[in-house]
């Protein structure tokens, strides 16, 4: 396809499942400012339902960590070289990258030139010594912040760069109030309720959901009229949990629903990250874990810039949610703040006011049609 051909013509680029959730919503706001525009990428099944046509399935590409990489390489190496020929192949008029820094960075550098760029949820640069941000920088993209430090810490290196607003505040919304959620999850409407998050990647779900289950086995020996809620986005995930569930013997429902059950639960037991903010947003208590191998720890120890794991407390910049990662992430530490967490309302509230603070730097509704403005204004821009 010729330069002058190209037209509308938009490829986007995102994996994992919430880098598939993302994009679809930044895709149906793009279909809808402009119906004439022509969407094709990798993700998943979310971006094909919001109009973009998929030319191989990424979300369940994952990478955790920094050693991570280094072991699937080869795997690593052969997708990149595929992704790059399909979108040389496509010649888009823009190309959209959208979170999944491990494998975009190296696209944009392997693209260089070659297409005009927009990054959607670049990645995070603030919480992290180095030179990364100017790194990023030097590839003289569009960048477009979900989080207000992002923006400025691209900003102080001369970035082109605009804050957004975080998409989970359009897109964390239940669509049930709590006890018709309880009733259709099956639980009790009266309570208590705790909801297990292990994370949307394989590996996060094989290193957290053991000691998860390991907690809610020591709160349900304490309390037996405790109920656990597991929500799972996608169906390859709920195949993932549903064996070591089922062979606990606890009363956990697995759940399609993300936000009713996050929003039906009195606590939450979280993997650190997206999942954190968007129970911010809904003002829910929890606590936040996480374990990476040890060599990804160090790595990341050492690179660190804050001393906080969970978003809501990087935000924060205090620890406004109990954090337990690497050894100290056991089942008994989880279930004594959990125990916490259910007996203390003042405690509860607290936390909640806090979460509430943080929830409201976000940004304003509207994110997903802003992001898509500012793709929209680059595309006629590369006409």
């Amino acid at each position: 396809m010729r330069p002058a051909d190209r037209g509308n013509n938009i490829f986007i680029v995102a994996g994992e499942v919430s880098g598939d959730m993302a994009a679809a919503s930044l895709a149906a706001e793009i279909i809808r400012l402009d119906p004439a525009a022509t969407l094709r990428g990798i993700g998943g099944p979310r971006m094909a339902a919001a109009g973009v046509t998929i030319l191989a399935e990424s979300s369940t590409w994952s990478v955790i960590g920094h050693v991570d990489p280094l072991l699937r390489l080869r795997t690593h190496l052969r997708r990149l070289r595929q992704v790059e020929e399909m979108i040389r192949r496509s010649a888009p008029a823009l190309l959209v990258l959208v979170d999944f820094a491990a494998f975009n960075l190296r696209l944009a550098e392997l693209l260089r030139g070659a297409f005009p760029v927009v990054y959607y949820f670049p990645p995070m640069v603030s919480v992290r010594r180095g030179n990364r941000a100017a790194k990023v920088a030097r590839l003289r993209m569009r960048l477009l912040a979900t989080l207000r430090r992002e923006a400025d810490a691209y900003r102080a290196v001369g970035a082109d760069v605009e804050f957004v607003g975080h998409p989970a505040v359009d897109v964390v919304h239940p669509t049930m109030d709590v006890p018709a959620a309880r009733r259709r999850f099956g639980v009790p409407v009266d309570g208590p309720i705790v909801g297990l998050m292990p994370g949307s990647r394989p590996q996060e779900i094989r290193a957290h959901l053991p000691v998860m289950l390991d907690a809610a086995r020591a709160l349900r020996a304490a309390r037996p009229e405790l109920w656990f809620l597991l929500p799972v986005p996608t169906e390859y995930l709920a195949r993932l949990v549903e064996p070591p569930v089922m062979a606990s013997g606890l009363p956990v429902r697995v759940v399609p629903e993300i936000y009713d059950a996050m929003a039906a639960s009195d606590v939450l037991v979280a993997a650190t990250g997206t999942a954190t903010l968007e129970a911010a947003v809904l003002g829910i208590p929890m606590v936040a874990v996480y374990h990476l191998p040890w060599l990804s720890w160090r790595i990341a120890k050492r690179i660190a810039s804050v001393p906080y794991a969970a978003l809501p407390n990087i935000l924060a910049g205090r620890e406004i949610v109990p954090e337990l990662l690497q050894d100290q992430m056991r089942g008994d530490a989880i279930a004594h703040i959990v125990q916490m967490l259910l007996t203390d309302a003042q405690q509860r509230a607290a936390m909640r006011a806090a979460l509430r603070e943080v929830a409201a730097d976000l940004g304003p509704p509207g994110v997903a049609a802003r992001a898509a403005q500012h793709v929209l204004m680059r595309l006629s821009r590369a006409r």
